[in-house]
């Protein structure tokens, strides 16, 4: 069976794991384990408490020291989703957003994962000190915990599916957006295994960093590294299945090998260069980043209703985004009318 085979049934089956979790809490009153949510995770912590949440998400960061974000490329219900949403809208369908050049937002997810922390842990500390002793409630914390809607479930779905890939390309949540994504790749560096070069046969071919759905610059990192060590690898192994050579391997083991001259030399063609952070990208960062701190610092957050905290990832994105690129493309036609 193919690896990407193995990918589908692994999030095909946590899907289904989480639909049982959900349908025997609320509908058969089984309430022995609760949410495995990051915010459980917080909020267990916060309060000395080692619910579902802590568990889970203690398992999930010891996966990033050995696989790097593996997780996000095999157990992320969510990513499972936009993936699935990805093969049903298909690059033909995809609405094409005129524009010179592609967002590196890598500054934003860091932002939610601080925000999250501040609100669910730091606070909560301060005001009430360090838990003296922690003890054991796996179903301390219900699955949705109130705070879903339907309404706001289908935004949800909606704006960071659909919407978020026909702007922004494919993975554009974990790549953008998701604070989860951050705090994992916070752990990445001391990976143990990794998406490895194997032998001196890789031809420089490139199809790696073509099939590569997170953007990364597998070439790159393999000329330089013998490995890849792009923060946004998720070690889906698109780019051990494309390569017609098999020189890269997921590995626990580090090979002392490298690319020949040759393969060298046509990976410095195919490589994907690194562009400079331009003037549009710091504007759009420093106004997204601005406007949340300001909506979560004055309290709005608070008494928000779900739907409006929805908007505030991918709708508040979206928005700046077009406001900033408008103006740009009308200051540059103001500009060749002098």
């Amino acid at each position: 069976m193919k690896t990407q085979s193995y990918r589908n049934l692994s999030r095909v089956f946590l899907m289904l794991m989480m639909t049982v979790h959900v349908v025997t809490w609320y509908t058969f009153g089984v309430q022995a384990v609760g949410s495995i949510g990051i915010e459980a995770f917080f909020s267990g912590l916060s309060r000395g408490v080692i619910n579902a949440g802590v568990i889970f998400w203690i398992l999930v960061v010891l996966s990033a020291i050995l696989l790097g974000r593996a997780f996000c490329g095999w157990f992320c219900w969510f990513g499972g989703y936009l993936e699935l949403i990805e093969w049903g809208i298909g690059d033909k369908w995809k609405i094409k957003i005129p524009r010179r050049i592609f967002l590196y937002l890598g500054t934003l997810p860091f932002v939610a994962l601080g925000l999250k922390i501040y609100s669910s842990l730091l606070v909560i500390w301060i005001e009430k000190g360090f838990p003296s002793i922690f003890t054991l409630r796996l179903a301390d914390v219900e699955p949705w915990g109130g705070q879903q809607t339907g309404i706001s479930i289908l935004m949800t779905a909606v704006l960071y599916g659909p919407v978020l890939f026909f702007v922004f390309g494919r993975r554009a949540w974990c790549r953008y957006l998701c604070p989860i994504g951050a705090l994992l790749k916070v752990f990445s560096p001391a990976k143990i295994g990794g998406v490895r070069l194997i032998n001196d046969e890789c031809i420089g071919c490139g199809k790696c960093n073509r099939t590569c759905d997170m953007q990364v610059d597998v070439m790159g990192d393999l000329n330089g590294h013998s490995e890849v060590n792009g923060l946004d690898c998720i070690v889906c192994l698109k780019c051990t299945d494309a390569c017609p050579t098999n020189s890269i391997v997921l590995s626990l083991h580090r090979y002392d090998t490298a690319l020949t001259s040759s393969a060298a030399g046509r990976a410095e063609l195919s490589t994907l260069k690194r562009r400079k952070i331009s003037a549009l990208d710091i504007s759009i960062t420093v106004i997204w980043v601005g406007v949340s701190l300001y909506f979560f610092f004055s309290g709005a957050r608070a008494t928000a209703p779900q739907e409006i905290k929805v908007i505030m990832s991918v709708g508040l994105l979206l928005i700046v985004y077009g406001l900033v690129w408008t103006i740009r493309k009308t200051w540059a036609k103001f500009r060749q009318r002098r």
